[in-house]
């Protein structure tokens, strides 16, 4: 943007264009990460000469604006006085001319400036209020609640939770009463004050609205800080492998924006804590450097993160010297920073744990010391808790028992508060479900067959109808294929022609090729297009599916409802790999399979109980083989989560595919449950998914063999030219 804006700067001379780039391009320096002083100079530079042309052209709204930001940047900029005068001098000409909506702007933004860089909160709750009265006096009803959500988010940083989610609470009401469609940011606020108050049943809800209300108006903005939120809640609930799948979508998405946020490094901190627990210890310091390598930390939080990280590495490698060193100066970086929030009692917990468990109880015992020091009602109550149990340890083994005993009864208080009192809620919500349900039965006992016979006559014809829909969206996809092979193949025509015209007209050389280039992003832009659109319209069945589940009572139904939900996401998820990557026909088959795999495990909450084990030949497949590919191991992996391990029976799932000759792969599926039941033939069964898996196996040209000699092993022998030339008849 900036690059955009600089270039434009060149062309533009004095008038209102030219004032708007120079306004954009200081309020871009301002705003950028990291604390560079010669950005904020050149923000004042830019600014400045923004004042001088407004006043030249005597625009007086755009002059205000300027101020606005030049008191700003002069505080960030370590100079409080200047920049106070200039906010004081734009107060007063406001007030003069009767700007009151640049007065608002202007005592909005200066608060929130001297909340984050001074950290001067008495100040910043004046400064807010006087921007609410003004919004409230100019009927800008959407700003006034905005301004409302930061003096809320400013009481949860002073740590009164309370407060602030009874604040927030009467924010999502009015945001609700003028029909605010972006819901998801004061979800979001209500999931972390609630997570750092211990409601972790209250915190869940919000985050899982969170997640809901962005997805229905697609603004991903913030996407990866709110995995990063409910990543923090599955943590603190001690559920890891729920935690560390958000916290790598968090991390995706950060790297996906390419941009240096502490949101960043620190779910790669805890993706590193996955890998070192899971043994891949070298694993975690490649992710490290690949990540500082793309993406190089800018602010001393960032540092810290990144420090706090190889030392957790370095410890589990018993290089304990140089774990300190990095654990030190994780510390130093954090106190630099001059914040209190809840990364930086983290490290201090850190270093606790490392001194405690090399049997140095006193460094230990100071360190864990200073983590309590920082406000408990700003940091999780988790972390807290482990704390008390680590001092408990270091007490006792000095002898100061009464000291022990009382860490230890802070903790048990902590620990139960957590667990017991969210599991007593949980009760609670499903006491009263249950007791709605009962009243409304009594109320309609006396239609009760009859509703019955119909709910069941009305849950089928759902069920065919939705199927049929399927159905045609699966034609509408192959039909759209069609369509774009022949626009693709018409754009190759005319790329053809082109080229044979080069050969003759050497003067139109330069303009033809240019055409063909403009042809060839044309041809790429529209296959992902295509691909977008695609997969748009598999997730509106998905939604519809999951509309007409949530009014089936009859459990046959919607279990076909939640199995054709699943069908409609392997397909889903091809086509947003396509328009995602920038490979346009072909799949990862690693990436892929893991995905649909993790994706059915969450599914059926079978992450705990069953083990995934996949070995996948590194390949990328057509999608004419990877959709196929991907419902044979849709119906396998759910019919196997369903049926191979009752009564939550642990067990093993295995997934491979390896290349046994040139383009001929092997898919092998197998599981070691129960089996089939001893009356069924898979190969005669005529259930749908058998009936699905001997169809695309038929579709692939591809051998299908069954074994349940131990378990199930069901294995298809494929070559990719055989279907690729049986596809290109076909079409």
């Amino acid at each position: 943007m900036a690059n955009q804006l600089l270039a434009g700067l060149q062309k533009n001379t004095a008038d209102t264009t030219r004032i708007s780039a120079l306004i954009e391009l200081g309020k871009f320096q301002i705003y950028k990460a990291g604390e560079v002083r010669s950005d904020l100079d050149s923000a004042i530079a830019y600014l400045q000469e923004a004042k001088d042309l407004s006043r030249k052209l005597m625009l007086q709204r755009k002059l205000h604006k300027v101020e606005s930001l030049l008191s700003v940047a002069y505080v960030e900029r370590g100079d409080f006085q200047t920049g106070k005068a200039h906010f004081d001098n734009l107060i007063a000409e406001c007030r003069v001319s009767g700007d009151k909506e640049a007065e608002a702007e202007a005592n909005y933004r200066f608060a929130t400036c001297i909340r984050y860089i001074l950290q001067n909160y008495p100040d910043a709750f004046s400064y807010y209020h006087e921007a609410e009265n003004l919004y409230k006096a100019l009927h800008d009803q959407e700003k006034e609640i905005q301004v409302a959500e930061q003096i809320a988010s400013l009481h949860e940083d002073l740590g009164h939770l309370d407060l602030a989610e009874a604040k927030f609470l009467v924010v999502l009401n009015r945001y609700k009463a003028i029909k605010f469609p972006r819901l998801h940011y004061i979800y979001s606020s209500l999931a972390s004050v609630n997570r750092l108050k211990g409601n972790y049943d209250k915190a869940l809800f919000y985050s899982l609205q969170c997640l809901e209300s962005m997805n229905r108006t697609q603004d991903t903005l913030s996407a990866a800080a709110f995995y990063g939120t409910l990543a923090e809640i599955y943590g603190d609930l001690n559920k890891p492998a729920e935690s560390v799948y958000w916290y790598k979508k968090t991390l995706q998405q950060w790297r996906y924006e390419k941009l240096p946020n502490f949101s960043l490094y620190n779910a790669a901190y805890h993706i590193v804590q996955d890998l070192v627990a899971h043994h891949k210890t070298q694993e975690a310091l490649r992710l490290l450097a690949s990540l500082v390598r793309e993406i190089k930390p800018i602010n001393n939080i960032q540092k810290g993160c990144v420090a706090q990280a190889q030392a957790f590495c370095y410890e589990d490698l018993k290089n304990y010297a140089l774990a300190e060193k990095y654990y030190l100066e994780s510390v130093d970086w954090f106190d630099q920073s001059g914040s209190d929030f809840e990364m930086s009692q983290k490290v201090q917990v850190d270093v606790g744990a490392f001194y405690l468990k090399r049997n140095n109880y006193k460094k230990a015992g100071l360190f864990l010391r200073k983590a309590l020091s920082y406000s408990p009602v700003k940091n999780s109550l988790s972390t807290i808790k482990d704390v008390h149990f680590m001092l408990f340890k270091v007490d006792s083994t000095a002898g100061n028992y009464t000291s022990a005993i009382n860490h230890f009864r802070q903790h048990k208080i902590l620990n139960d508060s957590i667990f017991n009192e969210t599991k007593s809620r949980q009760l609670a919500e499903l006491e009263v479900r249950y007791a709605t349900a009962q009243k409304e039965q009594q109320i309609q006992r006396q239609q009760h067959e009859l509703e019955k016979g119909k709910t069941m006559r009305n849950s089928i014809l759902a069920g065919a109808t939705l199927l049929l829909g399927l159905l045609a969206i699966s034609y509408n996809q192959y039909r759209l294929k069609q369509q774009s092979n022949k626009l693709l193949e018409a754009k190759q025509q005319e790329i053809n022609q082109k080229n044979e015209s080069l050969q003759h007209i050497l003067i139109d050389k330069d303009s033809l090729l240019k055409e063909k280039e403009e042809l060839l992003e044309e041809k790429e832009w529209m296959l992902k297009e295509i691909h977008h659109r695609v997969k748009n319209n598999l997730q509106i069945i998905t939604s519809l599916l999951h509309s007409q589940g949530v009014y089936l009572k009859d459990k046959a139904a919607l279990s076909a409802i939640r199995e054709s939900q699943n069908r409609v996401h392997v397909m889903a998820l091809i086509h947003q790999k396509l328009y995602q990557s920038d490979r346009l026909a072909t799949i990862s088959m690693a990436e892929y399979i893991d995905e649909i795999v993790d994706y059915l495990l969450v599914t059926f909450d079978r992450q705990n109980s069953v083990i995934k084990k996949v070995t996948v030949t590194p390949v990328n497949l057509d999608i004419i083989l990877a959709v196929p590919i991907g419902l044979i191991l849709n119906e396998v992996v759910t019919n196997s989560l369903k049926y191979a391990f009752p009564a939550g029976q642990k067990g093993t799932i295995g997934i491979e595919l390896i290349e046994v000759a040139s383009q001929t792969y092997r898919l092998t599926l197998s599981d070691d449950g129960v089996g089939f039941p001893p009356d069924l033939n898979p190969n005669r069964s005529r259930t749908l998914g058998m009936s699905l898996i001997r169809g695309l196996s038929k579709q692939l040209g591809g051998k299908l063999e069954i074994n349940q000699e131990s378990g199930v092993v069901i294995s298809l022998l494929f070559n990719e030219e055989k279907v690729g030339v049986t596809e290109t008849a076909c079409i």
